[in-house]
């Protein structure tokens, strides 16, 4: 197919989005180290220097897919739960945890965010995905204040920040490659990785009791 200017707002965003679906899948399949203007051109009828007009690096791609998950997950979080009617902490904390889990490029991604993807975007782009996350985090909050109606803004404003940290956190340390795998084994460590689910929904309770007790921690 040859390649057309996209003439309306219209079409360089639905170019826009089919380069962030081709970008998804490729990452899906390749991981972070296999995402690239190359291929993300055999995947869709744009050429690398027709990508550059909407991109700059790869990681301005994976900005907006970061978005797309997170609206994903907060939809599918919000739909698992039922109006006016009570959880309890190991309920809501069950939820929470199998929801965030169906989205394991949401949380992988999100464990190289500060260190990595927003060190190679340009500031345009930062700002408009720092826009969006607003708008996600505030439906996070709103959730949590629904599930937790007792507790203050700071405390919600806490549990989401640390139920987050604690998530991107303990990802990488349950996932290992086969080469730290190897390396374990090698060095005569007896470390184990943990068990995700379990270790995140342990902490999760603990982080729920506070927001629900209202303990706040000076």
């Amino acid at each position: 197919m040859k390649y057309q200017r996209a003439r309306s707002e219209e079409q360089i965003q639905d170019r826009i989005q089919e380069i962030v679906a081709a970008a998804s899948m490729i990452y899906d399949a390749e991981g972070y180290e296999g995402l690239n203007f190359t291929t993300i051109s055999e995947y869709t009828k744009f050429t690398r220097p027709n990508i550059y007009k909407y991109f700059k690096t790869k990681e301005e791609i994976i900005l907006l897919i970061l978005n797309q998950d997170l609206e994903s997950w907060i939809f599918e979080l919000s739909k698992s739960f039922h109006i006016n009617k009570l959880y309890s902490i190991q309920e809501i904390g069950e939820i929470w945890t199998d929801t965030l889990m169906k989205h394991e490029r949401l949380i992988e991604l999100h464990a190289i965010l500060y260190t990595t993807i927003e060190k190679n975007v340009s500031v345009e782009a930062l700002a408009e995905f720092e826009k969006k996350s607003i708008a996600n985090n505030s439906a996070i909050f709103n959730l949590v204040s629904q599930l937790f109606p007792k507790a203050g803004v700071g405390s919600i404003t806490n549990f989401i920040y640390a139920a987050f940290t604690l998530a991107f956190g303990l990802y990488p340390m349950s996932k290992l490659s086969e080469l730290q795998i190897d390396a374990i084994k090698l060095s005569g460590s007896i470390y184990t990785p943990p068990d995700f689910k379990r270790t995140y929904l342990a902490s999760l309770y603990q982080l729920m009791y506070c927001l629900e007790h209202s303990i706040v921690i000076e």
